[in-house]
């Protein structure tokens, strides 16, 4: 599962996975991954169907312009509980704070 310009993941028993194959090659995906690597969380590429969607513990999309942002609902049904997961705001969390990191981000000088 993926939209037009971002990029889905769900949560199940603390474990991660998003769509393996044909999927937008997303950056933010990708520092998904490497955030899940830098914490200890297990994730991967895998099959991803809406109906896996709708069963998960937590799902979340991630796109440059947002970053990663929480699912609470799909077609008017609550994720699990309808509220933002553990995992999810922690991924949140660990995202923003590596935009001050100067590792993780480059300034983007303006004229």
């Amino acid at each position: 599962a993926e939209g037009p310009g971002f990029n889905v993941f769900c949560v199940d028993d603390g474990k991660l996975s998003t769509t393996a194959v044909g999927v937008l090659p997303g950056i933010t995906r990708r520092t998904v991954f490497d955030l899940c690597a830098e914490t200890g969380l297990a994730v991967a590429a895998a099959d991803v169907s809406v109906a896996a969607l709708r069963q998960s513990d937590e799902v979340f999309i991630t796109s440059t312009a947002g970053g990663i942002m929480p699912v609470t609902m799909i077609d008017g049904i609550p994720v699990a509980d309808g509220k933002v997961g553990a995992i999810t705001r922690r991924l949140m969390a660990t995202y923003w704070q590596k935009h001050e990191d100067p590792g993780w981000s480059s300034p983007v000088r303006y004229p």
